[in-house]
C-alpha cells in the first residue's frame, strides 16, 4: 500500500517539472527573438561606426606621408648657387645688350653726321661754280664799257644759282596776294591797301623757300589791315 501512493507522487513531480521546463523554453523563445531582432537592427550602426573607425585609422596613416619635407642645408647651398649662376648670366647678357646699343647709337649718329658733312660737301661743291662766275662778273664790272654788260652777268649767274639749289630740291614760294600765314610767313609790317583785303600779304620783302616739303626759311611780307575809322 505504501509503494502504490508513492508512485503517483513521483509521477506528478515529474509532471510539474516538464510542464515549467516548457513553460521557460516557451518564454525564452521570444526573448531570444528579440534578442536577435535587436542585433539586426543594430546592425547597420555598428558596421557604420566600423566603416569610421577604419577611414581614421588611414588618415592616421597618411598624415605622416602628407607633412611637407623640409630641405636640409647641402639642398638651400645648391639653391642659392643656382640662382647666383643664373643672375650672373642674366648681368652679363644685359651688359652686352647695352654695349651693343651704345655701339649702335654711336654708329647711326656717325652715318647721320657723315651724310649731313656729305649733303654739305656735295652743296658746297655745286655752288663753287656759282661764286666762280660772281668773281669774274665782279673782275669785268670794273673793265665793262656797259652797264648792260654786268647786268646781263650777274643774271645769268642768279639763273645759274637757282638752278643749283632746285637740284637740292629748294625753291622759293611766292607770299604776294596769299592770305597771312604765320607758318610760313613773317610779318614786318602792316599797311592799308586799296587793292588787298585786310590780312592779305601785300609785298614781299623777302623770299621765303621750301627744301623738299620742309619750311627752310619764312618769306618776310607786309600785310593788308582794316582801314582807319576817320572821324567827322
Amino acid at each position: 500500500m505504501i509503494k502504490w501512493r508513492i508512485e503517483p507522487v513521483i509521477k506528478h513531480e515529474k509532471k510539474i517539472e516538464a510542464s515549467e521546463s516548457d513553460t521557460a523554453h516557451s518564454s525564452e523563445q521570444p526573448a531570444r527573438k528579440k534578442a536577435h531582432q535587436g542585433n539586426i537592427s543594430q546592425q547597420p550602426a555598428i558596421e557604420a561606426e566600423h566603416a569610421q573607425e577604419k577611414v581614421l585609422s588611414e588618415s592616421v596613416i597618411d598624415e605622416p606621408a602628407k607633412k611637407e619635407v623640409l630641405p636640409t642645408k647641402k639642398d638651400l647651398m645648391e639653391e642659392l648657387e643656382k640662382v647666383r649662376k643664373e643672375n650672373k648670366e642674366l648681368s652679363e647678357r644685359l651688359l652686352r645688350t647695352l654695349a651693343e646699343f651704345d655701339n649702335y647709337r654711336k654708329r647711326v649718329t656717325r652715318e647721320k653726321e657723315d651724310l649731313v658733312a656729305c649733303g654739305t660737301e656735295k652743296l658746297a661743291l655745286a655752288l663753287l661754280p656759282v661764286l666762280d662766275n660772281f668773281e669774274r662778273a665782279c673782275d669785268q664790272a670794273h673793265t665793262a664799257q656797259e652797264v648792260s654788260q654786268v647786268v646781263e652777268g650777274i643774271e645769268m649767274i642768279l639763273k645759274q644759282l637757282r638752278e643749283t639749289l632746285e637740284k637740292f630740291n629748294i625753291k622759293p614760294f611766292s607770299a604776294t596776294g596769299e592770305p597771312f600765314d604765320p607758318e610760313k610767313h613773317e610779318a614786318i609790317a602792316q599797311q592799308e591797301h586799296a587793292t588787298y583785303p585786310p590780312n592779305t600779304v601785300t609785298a614781299e620783302i623777302q623770299k621765303g623757300y621750301y627744301v623738299g616739303e620742309k619750311l627752310l626759311r619764312p618769306a618776310r611780307v607786309i600785310v593788308a589791315r582794316e582801314p582807319e575809322l576817320t572821324q567827322e
